[in-house]
């Protein structure tokens, strides 16, 4: 029997800390499509059920319970030990935020893997800046309106505000349910004053922590999101949201930085940039057109 990969195993891990095949890829930096490859290439390789669907949700057996338990932390111990091999043949470290790593980066991210063969994306997700020049990173996309000192930052396109709804939703009106994200808060807001819209939006609401996940509230049809439509265009165009108002653009976008000294890697750097920029001209002649 052929042993089991490490990538095969890190989806189980990955699954056992998410609510969702979605979120666990998120956390991998990977496809949903991807993950569920490798958990399936492990059941083949184990001849055992590792997962089963419990309604809308993925769940562990019993068996990748045990599996998980038996591992420990060994998993932990041998990325330790592979990271650095990996960092010397190729490997580029991005950092992001996870909205626009879950829905804009990492859905185009088999266009780059066809092109660009010889160079392995770690995408790292966080809330705060990391520090390209003190930490382990290669470069990342930002949001806000750039101008970070010490800096290369190249605009990929400015950020848009719209809601959107699952078609089952006519219309934005009083009696709405809108959807908030923690993250975002104040979004819903700035949309409503910048179009001079009376009063304040529907009391009505739903209170969810990213924008990632007020996306799939608003596809499930549990109300109205507030989004970028850089995330939500492959969605308008296939009739799974509409947009129930206006697109109004803001001042801050997402930027592509990286350090104005030299990397190790500034070749593959510097492919990554292009090939972003082409993948985001779309949002940018959206954004201007607008």
């Amino acid at each position: 029997m052929d042993l089991p990969s490490t990538r095969s195993l890190q989806a189980l891990a990955a699954l056992k800390s998410a609510p969702s095949l979605s979120r666990a890829a998120e956390a991998l930096g990977v496809t949903r499509s991807a993950l569920s490859h490798r958990i399936a290439e492990l059941e083949r390789q184990l001849g055992v059920t590792l997962v089963r669907q419990v309604g809308r949700c993925a769940k562990l057996t019993d068996d990748a319970e045990a599996l998980l338990m038996v591992m420990g932390d060994a998993l932990d111990r041998i990325e330790a030990a592979v990271t650095p091999l990996r960092r010397r043949h190729g490997q580029l470290r991005i950092s992001t935020v996870a909205t626009f790593a879950s829905r804009w980066l990492i859905p185009r991210l088999s266009d780059w893997q066809r092109q660009n063969p010889d160079v392995e994306l770690a995408i790292s997700t966080t809330t705060r800046t990391v520090d390209l020049e003190a930490e382990d990173f290669d470069c990342a996309i930002r949001h806000g309106l750039g101008g970070w000192g010490g800096l290369i930052a190249t605009r990929l396109f400015h950020e848009t505000l719209h809601p959107v709804a699952h078609p089952d939703i006519a219309e934005l009106c009083d009696a709405s349910t809108v959807i908030r994200a923690r993250s975002r808060f104040r979004d819903w807001n700035r949309w409503w004053r910048a179009l001079g819209k009376v009063g304040d939006p529907p009391d009505r609401s739903m209170v969810v922590e990213t924008r990632a996940q007020a996306m799939e509230a608003a596809l499930a049809g549990a109300g109205v999101a507030m989004m970028d439509h850089a995330y939500t265009a492959p969605y308008l165009a296939t009739g799974h949201l509409y947009a129930l108002g206006p697109t109004l653009s803001l001042g801050e976008g997402y930027y592509f930085v990286r350090p104005r000294a030299g990397k190790p890697r500034l070749n593959a750097i510097t492919r990554l940039e292009a090939w972003l920029l082409s993948h985001a001209r779309p949002d940018r002649q959206f954004t201007a057109s607008g």
